[in-house]
C-alpha cells in the first residue's frame, strides 16, 4: 500500500506538471496566446497596458483563442527577471511563450506622435520562432485604440492563403494592406492512419492511430519467466494537445515458468495516462491502472486470481 501511495503522488505530480500551460485547459481547436503589455512612447504607461488588455478581451470574444491571464504573465516574466512591458526581442518572446505553454505571443507598442496614435503589434509563433503577422495601425484619437485592437485580431484571424483582402480602415486610421497569416505547425504526428513503434519497460509494441481520438496497439512484455501478449485500445481526450492525455482498456494472454511450476492465464483492466512529445515524432508515455489477473498452474491445476495496479513506461517513435 505504501508503494502505491508513493506512485500515486508521483503520477499526480506528472499530470499536474504536464497540464500546466497545456491547451487541454482550453476548448479543443483554440490557439493559446500570451499578450504582453505594450510599451508606451510619448504618453503614460497606462495607455500601453490598457491597449494590451483590450486586445486580450477582443481575442477571447472571437471564440478562437485561449488567452493567458495577466497574473500568470507577471509570474513568468518575474522568473526571467523581465518587466511585463518594455522592449522584448523575438527570442525572449518565444522563451516566454514556451514557459506559459502558449502557441502565439503578441508584443507591441503604442506611440503618440503629435496628435496621432500608432499601434504596433507582432504576433510570434512560439513553435517556429517566426512572426505570423506584424502590423502598424494609426488613428488620430485615443478613443479609436479599441477599434485598432479589433482590426488587429481580424488581421490575425485571416488564414486562407488564397484570400486577397482589401485595405480596411478604422476611421480615421490609414488604409492597411493585409497579407495572409501562417498557421502554426502541428505539434505532433498523431494523425489517422499513422503508426508508432514503442520501446517499453520491459517489452515492445506497435500502435496504429485509427482516428483523431483513438488508437489500437499490440504489445508484448516479458521478465522473470513471464510473457504477456495482448491488445490495447486508447481513447484520447484531445487531438493536438501536448501532453496528450488518454484512457483505455487492455487484455493480455500470460504464460509463466518458474523453477518448480509453469502455467498460463489472462489479465484485463483499464488505464489512465499521458504522452509528452519531445519532438514531432518522439513521445514519452506513462500510464497506470487496475488489472484483474488470473493464473493457472499446469501440473497441479492450481489457480490464483486478484487485482493489482500496473505501471507502464515507454518511448514511442511515430511515423507514417
Amino acid at each position: 500500500m505504501t508503494g502505491f501511495k508513493t506512485f500515486a503522488t508521483v503520477f499526480s505530480l506528472f499530470i499536474i506538471t504536464s497540464l500546466y500551460g497545456s491547451p487541454i485547459f482550453a476548448m479543443e481547436g483554440k490557439l493559446k496566446m500570451a499578450v504582453l503589455d505594450f510599451k508606451t512612447v510619448g504618453d503614460s504607461a497606462e495607455l500601453g497596458e490598457g491597449a494590451a488588455e483590450i486586445l486580450r478581451t477582443t481575442l477571447v470574444e472571437t471564440g478562437n483563442y485561449s488567452v493567458v491571464e495577466r497574473s500568470m504573465l507577471k509570474e513568468a516574466l518575474k522568473e526571467q527577471k523581465l518587466g511585463l512591458s518594455g522592449t522584448i526581442d523575438q527570442n525572449t518572446a518565444v522563451g516566454i511563450g514556451k514557459v506559459l505553454g502558449a502557441q502565439i505571443v503578441a508584443v507591441g507598442s503604442v506611440v503618440k506622435l503629435g496628435e496621432s496614435y500608432t499601434l504596433n503589434i507582432r504576433f510570434i509563433d512560439v513553435l517556429t520562432g517566426e512572426v505570423l503577422s506584424g502590423k502598424k495601425l494609426t488613428s488620430q484619437s485615443r478613443e479609436d485604440i479599441p477599434g485598432l485592437c479589433t482590426q488587429m485580431v481580424k488581421i490575425l484571424s485571416r488564414r486562407a492563403p488564397s484570400q486577397q483582402p482589401e485595405p480596411e480602415q478604422v476611421p480615421p486610421q490609414k488604409s492597411i494592406k493585409q497579407p495572409p497569416v501562417k498557421t502554426p505547425v502541428a505539434r505532433n504526428n498523431l494523425n489517422p492512419g499513422s503508426w508508432a513503434l514503442g520501446a517499453l519497460y520491459p517489452g515492445a509494441s506497435i500502435k496504429y492511430i485509427t482516428g483523431n481520438k483513438s488508437a489500437w496497439e499490440l504489445r508484448a512484455q516479458s521478465g522473470s519467466g513471464i510473457l504477456a501478449l495482448g491488445p490495447r485500445y486508447y481513447r484520447y481526450f484531445t487531438r493536438d494537445a501536448n501532453p496528450r492525455l488518454f484512457l483505455g482498456i487492455e487484455a493480455d494472454y500470460i504464460t509463466f515458468k518458474g523453477k518448480a511450476s509453469k502455467g498460463a492465464g489472462y489479465a484485463g483492466g483499464a488505464f489512465l495516462g499521458g504522452e509528452i512529445f519531445l519532438t514531432k515524432h518522439i513521445g514519452l508515455i506513462m500510464d497506470f491502472g487496475p488489472m484483474y489477473i488470473n493464473l493457472k498452474e499446469n501440473e497441479y491445476s492450481q489457480s490464483d486470481s486478484g487485482i493489482d495496479y500496473m505501471v507502464n513506461l515507454g518511448i514511442y517513435w511515430h511515423f507514417r
